[in-house]
């Protein structure tokens, strides 16, 4: 039997930008990522679900945030519950990042935000990748940081950093635009990668951020106070998720092994949502982050288990609609797609449809005995 063997691989970075190389026509064979996870995982734990058998190889992008994923990683599951499949792990700055390893065509399967899932559901990209996962809808983890400015009213005429087509940029261009603020002409918006943001807040040309943990935390540990978070703007009408998006071609050859992955996922999300101390402690070792800080990260968002799946993307996939058609009303993607397009890439996948479509039925059934 061949054991399972979590590597990263380090392609080279980006030279131009993704929407220009796929308008050129260029083949795409690498994306920029910064390696794998921080630290080696412990030796193989238990299955915590059915044991596959299945042979397959398993490209696995993931941000460096304190999630699902990482505890997956941390506790060797893989190792146990894929025994022949060969997992690669690769951490990547940005969903974005992620992003153009889909289009690299290396990577399966990525943990990313709902911003960068529906732009690559859209014009010029037009993926052909799936979402059939809500990991978190996000709250009070990803914010808008500033050094002086006491509201987003005050940043007007200032110059605000933030990781472009992600998230925290489309909270950031929604919280402007309930400011009365044009993005375009009331501020300077200049994107900086979270890797690269800490270095940048020295600079005294900035004076706001928006981005998320771990980064987050290290500006408000260098004179950064929070002016709002994704939670507050989710009250505005503009929820933002974590997702898990996979490429279609390779779920469809691989599909018990996306199926086995979505089991851990929901095992490992009822740790997450009880804040277990094992899993806060793992999640913020191997994302680099205090314990306390991991802490906050781990309770700041709102964890979807398995039974609420099916609703939940339903309603991603109507919320990354509207997430497309505003980023080409602010000329981020060429052309948002009909509605359809995006509901069906939430819900396509029979996952989580048929598991809890049969649990209702059996439901029903003892129910009559």
């Amino acid at each position: 039997m061949n054991h399972a063997k979590n590597t990263s691989t380090k392609p080279a970075a980006w030279k131009v930008s993704l929407a220009t190389m796929v308008a050129a026509g260029t083949v795409f064979t690498q994306a920029a990522c910064v390696g794998g996870p921080a630290t080696p995982k412990a030796s193989a734990s238990e299955c915590p679900v059915h044991v596959n058998e299945d042979s397959a190889t398993l490209r696995i992008a993931y941000l460096g945030s304190p999630l699902q994923d990482l505890y997956v990683y941390d506790q060797g599951y893989l190792d146990a519950c894929l025994p022949n499949v060969d997992v690669q792990w690769a951490r990547y700055p940005t969903g974005q990042d992620i992003v153009q390893g889909f289009a690299a065509q290396s990577v399966d399967v990525g943990g990313l935000g709902s911003t960068p899932a529906a732009k690559a559901l859209s014009s010029p990209l037009d993926l052909d990748v799936l979402v059939p996962r809500v990991n978190t809808i996000v709250g009070s983890t990803e914010a808008l940081v500033a050094k002086n400015a006491k509201s987003i009213k005050d940043l007007k005429g200032k110059k605000i950093a933030v990781p472009f087509s992600s998230t925290s940029h489309y909270s950031l261009l929604k919280a402007l635009e309930d400011a009365g603020l044009d993005p375009s002409r009331d501020v300077t918006i200049t994107n900086i990668s979270p890797d690269k943001l800490p270095a940048a807040w020295s600079s005294p040309d900035i004076e706001a951020a928006y981005v998320w943990d771990p980064t987050l935390q290290t500006l408000k540990e260098h004179g950064g106070h929070v002016v709002l978070t994704s939670e507050d703007v989710a009250k505005l009408g503009a929820p933002t998720f974590n997702v898990t998006m996979v490429s279609r071609p390779w779920a469809e050859k691989h599909a018990g092994v996306l199926d086995t992955w979505l089991k851990l996922q929901d095992y490992v999300t009822t740790k997450a949502a009880d804040a277990d101390p094992g899993y806060v402690e793992a999640v913020s070792i191997q994302s680099g982050m205090k314990v306390e800080d991991g802490q906050r990260q781990v309770t700041g968002q709102e964890y979807i288990p398995g039974n609420r799946q099916p609703e939940e993307l339903e309603s991603l996939g109507h919320a990354l609609y509207d997430t497309a058609d505003f980023l080409s009303q602010q000329s981020e993607v060429s052309g948002a797609h009909e509605e359809k397009k995006y509901v069906d890439a939430t819900t396509q996948w029979p996952f989580y449809r048929d598991t809890f479509a049969k649990k209702s039925a059996d439901q029903k059934s003892d129910d009559k005995r």
